[in-house]
C-alpha cells in the first residue's frame, strides 16, 4: 500500500529530486533574507509587532491561544485575522465558508481584529503583506489560496510566514505528500507539536527540519481551563466522523455503516445525552462523492435534532471534551486530542484501514482505545459508559504526556516567544 501510494506521489511532481534541489537552494536563500527582515523591523525603532492570522477556515484554526496571550500585551503585539477565500471547492463553497469565517472570527475577537482579504462582489483579493511583521498560514496548501496569500507568495515580501499544523498529522499519505511540497520548507518557522512529529520532519521534509520548532500543540491549551465535570451530572458522549468517503488513501470514516444507529442511540439510552460533530469537510464530501444530496444532508440533519442529538460544527469545541464523558471516534485529530483529557474513547475502526495508512503517533494512539469492529462493539462501550463500568477519568498517561502533550497547557507561551523578534 505504501508503494503504491508513494508511486501516485511521484507521478503528482512531488517526488522530484530535481525540484527539491532548486527547494533546498531557495530555503537556503530565505534564511538569509528572513535575518534581514528581522534586523530591519529591530532598526525600524517600531516596538510592536504587527502580526496577522490567514484563515479560510474556522476549523482550521490553530492559534487561539497564541493571539489571545497576543491581545494581553498591546505594547508588543499588534494582532488582526484576515480571513482569506478557499479557491480550490467551487464558488458556493468559497462564499459560504468565507462569510462563515468572517462571523466566527468577528465573534470571536471583535469587528476591529478582522479584515478582509477577498472582495466578493469584485471576486478580488487584497494583498495585505505589507501591513505586518508576521503572518501565520492555517493552510499549508498554496492550491487552496488565492497567490497574493500564498505561502509562497509572503516568502517574496518582506514579512516572516508561520506554519502551526490545525491538526495531528494521522494518516502517512497526506503528511508524506505535505512534507514533500514546498510550502512549509518555505516557512520562516515551522512549529511543529510532537516529539514524533518533529522527527517526521527531520527524516522526510526537504530541509530536513532546519525550519522546525518543537512546540506542542497550541490548540488544546485551552482545555485546561474548563472546570471539572461534577459528579451526578448527566453523562455525555461525543460522537466524530471522519470525511474520507471513498479516499482509500485514508480510509477511516465509518458514517454510512453508523449513521442510522446514531439516530436511534437516545431512545437506546435515554440517560445520556449524544453529540454528533462531523468533520467540516464530511458532509461536503458526501455530496462531492455523489453518495448523499443536498436534500438528504438536510434531512438528515432534521432527523437528528428530532431525535435529540446535539449538532456541533463551526469553530472552538474544547468546551465539548470538557462535557463529554466519552467519544465515539474515527477521526483523525480527535483521536489524538482526545487523549488529553485522560477519558474513555472508542475507535470505530473501518475494515479497509490498514497500519500502513497510519503515521506511528496515530497507531501509537489508537491502541490507547476501544476498538469498535462492528454496531454491536458501539453499543457494547456506549453500554460500559452508561454502567460506570470506565473511570470517569483515567488521566494522561505517560506516553501522551511525553510525547503528544508537549508543553501543555503553555504551548502557545513557547510559539508566542519564538515568534518574539524584538526580544
Amino acid at each position: 500500500m505504501v508503494d503504491k501510494v508513494l508511486e501516485e506521489i511521484r507521478l503528482n511532481r512531488v517526488w522530484d529530486p530535481d525540484r527539491w534541489e532548486r527547494i533546498k537552494a531557495q530555503a537556503e536563500r530565505l534564511s538569509v533574507h528572513y535575518r534581514e527582515v528581522i534586523e530591519q523591523k529591530r532598526r525600524s525603532g517600531d516596538t510592536v509587532i504587527h502580526f496577522a492570522a490567514y484563515v479560510s477556515n474556522a476549523a482550521m484554526y490553530g492559534m487561539d491561544g497564541v493571539f489571545r496571550l497576543m491581545r494581553q500585551n498591546p505594547l508588543r503585539w499588534d494582532p488582526k485575522v484576515v480571513i482569506v477565500p478557499d479557491v480550490s471547492r467551487g464558488y458556493p463553497h468559497k462564499k459560504q465558508t468565507y462569510l462563515s469565517a468572517r462571523e466566527y472570527f468577528t465573534g470571536l475577537y471583535g469587528a476591529d481584529a478582522v479584515l478582509d482579504g477577498w472582495d466578493i462582489q469584485t471576486d478580488s483579493c487584497t494583498d495585505l503583506t505589507d501591513r505586518f511583521d508576521v503572518i501565520y498560514f492555517a493552510d499549508p496548501y498554496d492550491a487552496m489560496a488565492p497567490e497574493v496569500h500564498s505561502i509562497r507568495y509572503a516568502s517574496t515580501r518582506n514579512v516572516l510566514p508561520v506554519y502551526v499544523n490545525y491538526g495531528y498529522d494521522v494518516g502517512y499519505y497526506t503528511m508524506y505528500s505535505r512534507m514533500k511540497g514546498p510550502e512549509l520548507n518555505l516557512v520562516w518557522k515551522y512549529f511543529t507539536e510532537t516529539v514524533y512529529s518533529e522527527e517526521d520532519c527531520r527524516k522526510l521534509q526537504i530541509i530536513q527540519g532546519k525550519n522546525v520548532v518543537l512546540t506542542g500543540y497550541a490548540k488544546m491549551d485551552a482545555l485546561a481551563g474548563f472546570p471539572v465535570k461534577r459528579e451526578g451530572e448527566r453523562k455525555k458522549i461525543l460522537i466524530t466522523s471522519h470525511h474520507s468517503v471513498n479516499m482509500p488513501e485514508l480510509p477511516l470514516s465509518n458514517f454510512r455503516t453508523y449513521y442510522k444507529l446514531l439516530l436511534e442511540l437516545p431512545e437506546m439510552f435515554p440517560e445520556i445525552d449524544f453529540v454528533f460533530r462531523p468533520h467540516p469537510l464530511m458532509f461536503i464530501r458526501l455530496v462531492n462523492e455523489k453518495v448523499w444530496t443536498s436534500e438528504q444532508v438536510n434531512c438528515y440533519l432534521e432527523d437528528l435534532r428530532k431525535a435529540g442529538i446535539e449538532y456541533s460544527d463551526g469553530g472552538e469545541y474544547l468546551h465539548i471534551f470538557a462535557e463529554c464523558d466519552a467519544i465515539i471516534n474515527d477521526c483523525g485529530s480527535f483521536t489524538m486530542e482526545w487523549l488529553f483529557t485522560g477519558k474513555p474513547g472508542c475507535f470505530v475502526l473501518n475494515e479497509d484501514l490498514k497500519e500502513e495508512h497510519l503515521t506511528t503517533q496515530m497507531k501509537e494512539a489508537i491502541a490507547r482505545y476501544r476498538i469498535a469492529r462492528s454496531l454491536e462493539d458501539i453499543i457494547s462501550f456506549i453500554s460500559d459508559v452508561a454502567g460506570g463500568r470506565y473511570p470517569a477519568d483515567c488521566g494522561m498517561d505517560d506516553w501522551v504526556r511525553e510525547n503528544i502533550a508537549v508543553n501543555y497547557p503553555h504551548a502557545a507561551e513557547k510559539i508566542l516567544g519564538e515568534m518574539d523578534i524584538l526580544s
